[in-house]
């Protein structure tokens, strides 16, 4: 036989013998583990609907909807109705398909026509292992899985193959090298070895590429499988609250079946629009708003909605006096407790489940990642306006009030947290405008407009748009007003009035001792820069002594005003076109020298900040004085 033949034979033959068995120096690499990833979105077409197993003995489906809700600071009342009939044998029905965080002790349940002769509230899960869709999906899942191994089996053999080949490519590389030495060397045999090893590469490449392909067109659909499988894993720790109720009647009668119950996962904070015209300057519209927020897991759907700033928890009481007993005594006093139990459990249910009912139940189109950010941020954002709301409402105890209000129209709210402003209120009411100067505070004068609340209902406490001639001029805020009461509210800056508040350095000056005194006095100017005269009220003040020890005496105010009690003084001025005036402030204080050191040792030992912070005007008298002397 030539060496020609002999070469071809054993190629061919060590090509052939790569499937039985390995080259002695070249091992087959092992195939790469499929790395599975986060889970994402089941719709909920593809799991078990509780409703579709019955829960309790032949209980009926009431078809509900969501009727009335009123939201409280921290949850919300929710009522149901459903229409049945119902005759003289007792019937069970079933309100199916409610959060897991119901809250059972909320639950109240009546009826138009008939007697309730039972009302139970039971939970189930929302899946079960033996369902029919859990276990197709593990079967598919299955499937999947051994296609994808049997794919990277044919993987990984013709990465094999190309080993081998790589490997009768330096053989018969360092063959023909010792042929060409022996001078035994066939053109034709080093051709034919050529092509071998070239059309094997190109074949063994197509072949792998095909089988990659394959993996790219499988791999998604495996990883849509084990979304789905983890997805309806967790749906087996995911509750749902059926509340049952047994009915009768003397005869066959429709009835309208109502449930309420209660739930967290809900808050709303009050907010407020001003709207002022210069066309008519004497009123101003003011608009009320509720911005709900929830993510109850229900979406409230043309629903009546109310909003409640009374504790859902407190007991409404009327008030009374106890004895007020000076020195120890043995006698007790009555203390109203409230059974929290019932609604922590709902609690602690809605922030281990409400993500994952979310994500079932509103069927998001968007990916798992973008649903996580969204809900994530819709969540926070609850959780800020509860803590708010909580206290504002709770300072609203403080005037022994609560306040009640209808939204005007009923929009849709969603349950995945996203807020929805809807008004509550509307009114005009007439205004007056009013300049006010008060340049110890600000060397702004400000506009503000005073009103009497006649709207019928009180001016809850949150931030207020304030709009002139339809543009956007900033935002204020306001505390409660009720109705009837007389408030203010900024209205904008005053540019044309200039001021500034000087110390008079040569009516001031400081005496240390063990009592200092210190004498202080101030320039307060103003001028109109507008080509128009200007009425506005100036107002400045001089200490007033709650303090024995301190005296405050040698009261000079130029122009014979007078301070009031509080030591609040106000001029009442009109100035001309240009006009610029000035008024002098001046006073004497003796005061206690440690008075003032302690207050110093107060301020240096509080730690410093890197940058420097806003002056915060205090109520301490003792550093009040230590800011005086700080600028003498």
């Amino acid at each position: 036989m030539s060496k020609h033949n002999v070469v071809k034979l054993w190629a061919l033959g060590t090509t052939l013998g790569m499937l039985g068995c390995a080259h002695p120096h070249i091992a087959a690499p092992a195939p790469t583990p499929y790395q599975m990833p986060v889970p994402a979105t089941v719709a909920l077409d593809d799991v078990p609907n509780a409703t579709d197993a019955p829960v309790g003995t032949q209980a009926q489906q009431l078809n509900s909807t969501v009727t009335k809700v009123t939201v409280y600071s921290d949850r919300a009342r929710v009522t149901r109705q459903a229409s049945t009939e119902i005759s003289n044998e007792s019937a069970v029905f079933a309100f199916r398909g409610l959060p897991g965080w119901v809250d059972d002790a909320s639950v109240r349940v009546s009826a138009s026509e008939g007697r309730i002769v039972d009302v139970r509230v039971d939970r189930s899960f929302l899946a079960k292992s033996e369902d029919a869709a859990q276990r197709t999906a593990e079967a598919q899942h299955k499937e999947l899985t051994q296609h994808l191994a049997a794919l990277g089996d044919e993987l990984a053999v013709l990465e094999a193959q190309k080993n081998q080949i790589e490997a009768i490519k330096a053989f018969s590389l360092e063959k023909i090298g010792k042929d060409t030495t022996i001078g035994d060397v066939s053109v034709e045999s080093y051709s034919d070895v050529l092509t071998f090893i070239s059309d094997a590469l190109r074949s063994t490449a197509k072949a792998r590429r095909a089988v990659q392909r394959k993996i790219g067109e499988v791999t998604p659909e495996f990883q849509a499988s084990e979304r789905t499988l983890a997805e309806l894993a967790s749906l087996l720790q995911l509750e749902q609250t059926t509340v049952l109720v047994t009915l009768q009647s003397s005869r066959p009668t429709p009835s309208t079946v109502e449930l309420t119950y209660m739930m967290p996962g809900a808050a709303w904070e009050p907010t407020h629009e001003l709207r002022a015209n210069t066309k008519d300057a004497e009123s101003v519209e003011v608009l009320s708003f509720a911005v709900v927020t929830q993510t109850s897991g229900e979406d409230w759907s043309d629903a009546a909605l109310s909003f409640s700033t009374q504790s859902s928890t407190e007991a409404v009481r009327i008030p009374e006096l106890n004895a007020l007993v000076l020195g120890d005594t043995h006698s007790a006093t009555r203390v109203l407790k409230t059974k929290h139990a019932s609604f922590t459990r709902a609690q602690q249910a809605f922030k281990g489940q409400n993500e994952l009912w979310n994500r079932v139940h509103h069927k998001r189109s968007a990916t798992s990642e973008s649903f996580e950010a969204t809900y994530q941020s819709n969540l926070e954002y609850l959780a800020v306006v509860q803590s708010k709301t909580v206290r504002i409402f709770d300072s609203l105890k403080d005037r022994g009030t609560t306040a009640h209000f209808n939204a005007l129209a009923a929009p849709s709210v969603r349950g995945d947290g996203h807020p929805v402003r809807m008004r509550i209120g509307a009114s005009r009411l007439k205004s007056h405008h009013k300049l006010i100067a008060v340049p110890e505070q600000s060397l702004n004068a400000a506009r503000s407009l005073q009103m009497l609340n006649s709207t019928g209902q009180s001016l809850l406490p949150g931030k207020v748009a304030l709009y002139q001639d339809g543009s956007f001029l900033g935002v204020t805020e306001i505390d409660f007003i009720a109705d009837g009461e007389e408030f203010s509210v900024f209205l904008s800056v005053a540019d044309h009035i200039k001021m500034s508040r000087k110390l008079d350095r040569k009516q001031s000056a400081l005496v240390r001792g063990k009592r200092n005194k210190m004498q202080v006095g101030f320039i307060v100017t103003v001028e109109n820069l507008s080509s128009e005269p200007t009425t506005f009220r100036l107002a400045d003040r001089i200490p007033v002594s709650e303090n024995k020890e301190i005296r405050v005496d040698r009261v000079r105010i130029s122009d014979g005003a007078k301070p009031n009690r509080q030591g609040l003084l106000h001029w009442d001025l009109t100035l001309a076109p240009k006009e610029r005036r000035e008024f002098r402030v001046s006073y004497q204080v003796e005061y206690p020298a440690l008075l003032v050191l302690e207050a110093k040792r107060r301020r240096d030992s509080a730690p410093a900040s890197s940058s420097k912070p806003a002056r915060r005007k205090s109520y301490r008298i003792d550093e009040q004085l230590l800011h005086l002397e700080d600028m003498l």
